[in-house]
């Protein structure tokens, strides 16, 4: 766990996505959950010892699988957008298997820790943004559509850091599986134009700055341009497997098992070919 300023704190060594914290006078404001249960029952009982309230709540960047599923371990109402409010929702009583399946896909032995756990449904939503303080650190919640309609950023005004969820990933390319690339883009323009950030937290991989921005662009600007040229000629859907290794190559030292990553980046460009 790493201090990035007074009272904030980030991990970004769990497998999965990054995870953070705020501390406040009032107790901690967690946001998002580790992948894995052992790392989330982990990261639990690190951030229960930083206050003596302890987990406040858990905020949602989106409604992703890997950041969903272990929220129970946190142990504390859920804040999310109104978009992951309802496909919290809309699940049953327990988060359905393709979920735990991709997971478990990805490192069977800790897949192995996972279970059919009990859907946490959010307490606490709104639509496009809402700010609240505890004692005097100012929380703004922003919606930042495109990974998913759910997806938002948590601003802290006080430090300009920002944790902007997978709109911005590093080490690793941006999952387009859910996504709607021209809100992504318009997001990713609203990043841009924000000078007061002065660090960025992503939602997966190295903290990074703006500029890195532009890699996640460049990457749905390109992904955007071979399959519109791929739909023009008229080719077999199952050809659009040959870009696979080019958008491989744009993340050389990827920290995610090969065969899961084309898997991931095959479903990206089938949603393009299907959008």
């Amino acid at each position: 766990m790493e201090q990035i300023a007074n009272n904030i704190y980030v991990e970004t060594n769990y497998e999965g996505v990054n995870v953070g914290a705020i501390v406040t006078p009032k107790g901690v404001i967690a946001i998002d959950a580790p992948s894995y249960t052992r790392q989330a029952r982990d990261w639990a009982m690190r951030l229960n010892a930083l206050h003596p309230k302890g987990i406040q709540y858990t905020i949602l960047t989106d409604y992703h699988g890997d950041r969903i599923l272990n929220t129970r371990w946190l142990n504390a109402p859920v804040i999310a957008h109104q978009a992951t409010a309802e496909k919290l929702q809309s699940y049953d009583r327990r988060y359905p298997a393709a979920l735990l399946e991709s997971l478990t896909a990805r490192n069977p032995e800790r897949g192995r820790e996972l279970s059919h756990s009990p859907v946490q449904k959010t307490a606490v939503s709104f639509d496009r943004q809402i700010s609240f303080f505890k004692g005097d650190c100012e929380i703004q919640l922003l919606a930042a559509p495109g990974p998913t309609p759910g997806s938002l950023w948590v601003y802290l005004s006080q430090t300009g850091i920002l944790f902007c969820g997978d709109a911005v990933t590093t080490d690793c390319p941006p999952s387009l599986a859910e996504a709607d690339t021209a809100q992504w883009l318009d997001t990713l323009d609203r990043l841009r134009q924000k000078p007061d950030v002065s660090q960025i937290v992503p939602g997966r991989g190295a903290l990074c700055q703006v500029d890195a921005a532009d890699n996640v662009y460049h990457y749905i600007e390109l992904m955007r341009s071979r399959i519109e040229t791929h739909i023009v000629e008229e080719r077999p859907l199952a050809d659009t497997a040959v870009y696979i290794s080019e958008f491989i190559s744009l993340y050389p030292n990827p920290y995610l098992p090969p065969d899961w990553l084309r898997g991931q980046i095959q479903q990206s460009l089938i949603m393009f070919t299907m959008s």
